[in-house]
């Protein structure tokens, strides 16, 4: 049900913690007691350094989470690519793992050279990335849509990164008190397989996915769907059409294009958004407005209604296309 602007915000974690499985259905509900999950952008100008998100067994010791990320590149975010539009990932196929102890050795000894070692690929607009704890990542510059399990746990190993130096502190972040200055329990952090994959694109990459389940008047892409902790679809409703859409499970929405409405109520995309200004371009939809479907309405005769959606953990509609 809608709540009146006027009658103050509710976070989402409240809307969450009063409504439980009424809201997330009983699946999310009974084994997480939350939304574990969230999407965010970043947009930033330079690269940002080569890190890692602890793998969950290394998460559990500081009482955290581990953090499984993709990354989708929305065409209509980036007309332009920033300074770097590549992303490191891993390292070259032979690295051993002396080397990348080596440069964690020298992360106080200025640039300790860690993309070296590493390989960089230049980002593709309405592609992305599958990044699973334990994976190193040197995000790139392009505007990025990120679908993550709800953790911010990570080390930084790059020293030096477009010229900052980057705190030995965040070297060591998410570390085990007892494990600080411990190389080893450092690179033991990694899954080495996966960051030495010889077909790491391969195994990594994501183009858009059509959704084998049709529903007429839009076009639905997968564009996050190599993991199973977190997933994301682009949804396209064409000009003057509309359409009932369903899902099998609760997810949160964004507009990137157009307007229309949704369940009869404003679906926008804005141009400009002032500081505390409230808008039309969110929504969280429950797991059983889901199934039951909302309806969709654009109500442009030229322009199409782009939305970006977000899936938590374990989606029925993610196994019934990739699982095999």
């Amino acid at each position: 049900m809608p709540i009146p602007a006027s009658s103050g915000l509710i976070p989402l974690t409240e809307a969450v913690h009063e409504l439980g499985a009424e809201l997330l259905g009983d699946r999310i509900w009974n084994q997480y007691h939350c939304w574990p999950v969230y999407s965010k952008f970043f947009d930033n100008l330079g690269p940002l350094p080569h890190h890692i998100h602890h793998k969950e067994e290394h998460a559990k010791l500081v009482g955290e989470r581990g953090k499984p990320e993709c990354y989708y590149f929305p065409p209509q975010l980036n007309n332009h690519g920033g300074h770097f539009p590549f992303t490191f990932f891993g390292f070259e196929p032979g690295t051993t793992k002396e080397q990348v102890k080596e440069c964690l050795m020298n992360f106080t000894k200025g640039d300790n050279k860690i993309t070296n070692i590493s390989k960089a690929y230049r980002l593709e607009p309405g592609t992305g990335w599958d990044v699973p704890p334990g994976v190193l990542h040197a995000p790139g510059s392009l505007c990025t849509y990120e679908p993550q399990v709800a953790s911010d746990v990570y080390a930084m190993w790059q020293s030096l990164v477009d010229d900052q130096l980057i705190d030995e502190s965040l070297l060591w972040k998410n570390c085990p008190k007892n494990k600080i200055g411990d190389f080893d329990y450092l690179i033991s952090n990694m899954d080495w397989e996966l960051n030495i994959d010889p077909e790491f694109a391969k195994h990594r990459f994501m183009r858009p996915v059509e959704n084998i389940q049709k529903t007429e008047g839009c076009i639905d892409k997968w564009v996050c769907y190599k993991s199973q902790a977190v997933s994301a679809k682009e949804l396209t409703v064409l000009p003057g059409q509309s359409a009932v859409v369903k899902d099998a499970a609760a997810y949160g929405l964004i507009m990137m294009q157009g307007h229309g409405t949704l369940n009869g109520m404003p679906l926008e995309t804005p141009s400009l958004i002032r500081y505390g200004q409230l808008t039309n371009d969110e929504y969280f939809v429950s797991e059983q407005a889901a199934k039951d479907g909302v309806k969709i309405v654009n109500e442009s005769s030229c322009d199409p209604i782009v939305m970006l959606k977000h899936f938590g953990p374990e989606n029925p509609d993610w196994h019934f296309q990739f699982s095999v």
